[in-house]
């Protein structure tokens, strides 16, 4: 009996491992995890499968990071689960994107913020950068100083919950931008007068200051597509952007989609982060 429990315990984990997996966050932990995944292939569609090599993305990820998977969404047909890598130095996100194909769950694409080694080499050259350089950069761009522009680098480049955090501890600050934007009807329903409407918030002293201390380059209803909700932009290049966004109306709220809006997540209270490419 002992030698029994013991070839049980030894080949319950393979068992388990070559079982079928039913479900998007299943799939997604497997496909990050550190073990090799023979069945990998089955699972996957579309660009994915074009580019699947013979180890599956968690082989490829350093062994000392964490992997931590959330689904996001999903209904009959589609799922997002976001995926966070991090040690005790640094944190990082990507999104795996799945469809169901008859019955079965497949991934089919996987995103991350682009461009984004640019911002990490800017902050270099501003975090290194002498009080004396400090001061003649301060000088040469009064609009966005050296504190706002490491302060916006941090962000743009930083984790979704280091952004998330930011806006949680500046919740106040962020609605004040709301209610001034809607006072003085910065954006009329006319199409024609947006770009207007968007330079005269953005010219705003009040607004201003205020997107000045949270670092938020400037805010806008161009970025998303949304067309009615304001889109807090943080940075990036491109096409490739990041920021928050508040839209009251839930139904109102842009999907997400592999190929334009990457993520949005909700936050509370009519507020989301969101990232293109």
């Amino acid at each position: 009996m002992k030698y029994f429990l013991f070839l049980l315990c030894w080949c319950l984990p393979q068992l388990l491992l070559a079982l079928p997996l039913k479900k998007p966050l299943q799939i997604a932990e497997r496909f990050v995890a550190k073990e090799q995944w023979p069945e990998m292939r089955s699972y996957l569609s579309g660009e994915v499968l074009q580019q699947a090599k013979q180890q599956s993305l968690g082989q490829q990820i350093p062994p000392q990071l964490q992997r931590r998977c959330q689904l996001l969404q999903q209904d009959s047909a589609s799922a997002v689960v976001t995926v966070e890598l991090r040690d005790t130095v640094s944190r990082n996100d990507f999104y795996l994107y799945f469809a169901k194909e008859e019955s079965t769950w497949k991934l089919r694409a996987v995103r991350g913020l682009a461009m984004t080694g640019v911002g990490q080499q800017m902050l270099e050259v501003l975090t290194t950068m002498p009080a004396s350089e400090v001061a003649q950069y301060d000088q040469r761009h009064p609009a966005a100083p050296h504190a706002f522009t490491v302060g916006n680098l941090k962000l743009w480049i930083g984790a979704d919950a280091t952004i998330i955090e930011h806006f949680k501890q500046n919740q106040a600050e962020f609605k004040q931008v709301v209610d001034l934007v809607q006072a003085r009807q910065y954006f009329p329903p006319r199409a024609d007068v947006l770009a207007l409407g968007e330079q005269a918030a953005n010219a705003d002293p009040a607004i201003s200051q205020i997107l000045q201390s949270l670092f938020i380059s400037r805010i806008t209803r161009r970025d998303t597509g949304c067309g009615t909700c304001l889109e807090f932009l943080i940075g990036g290049l491109v096409e490739n952007t990041v920021g928050l966004l508040y839209q009251p109306d839930a139904k109102a709220v842009p999907a997400i989609n592999p190929d334009s809006i990457i993520v949005i997540k909700p936050i509370g209270n009519g507020w989301y982060l969101y990232k293109t490419t």
